[in-house]
């Protein structure tokens, strides 16, 4: 699946390098010198979510992977798409 780089920058300059679910500062800063934050899809592209910064969240490693393993992972990404709400309105 296509996703955009303006999307991703985009939503990357919006956490200010803290993740946005945790608050917590990014990990580490990689070889460029900017904060390490992954970025994860609220509604997943293969299941025709939008690439759109409504949908994008800027995470950090461990939250990024609660939000796709976790077994309450229904419900995070709910609140992901309202923190993300919140910010974007």
């Amino acid at each position: 699946y296509a996703r955009s780089e303006a999307v991703r920058e985009y939503v990357l300059m919006r956490t200010g390098g803290i993740c946005e679910v945790c608050q917590r500062e990014a990990p580490f800063l990689t070889d460029s010198e900017r904060p390490y934050l992954e970025t994860h899809h609220i509604r997943s592209l293969s299941d025709g979510g939008p690439d759109h910064p409504f949908w994008v969240v800027g995470v950090c490693p461990n939250c990024h992977r609660r939000a796709h393993y976790g077994n309450d992972r229904e419900e995070f990404n709910r609140r992901l798409q309202e923190i993300i709400l919140e910010k974007e309105s």
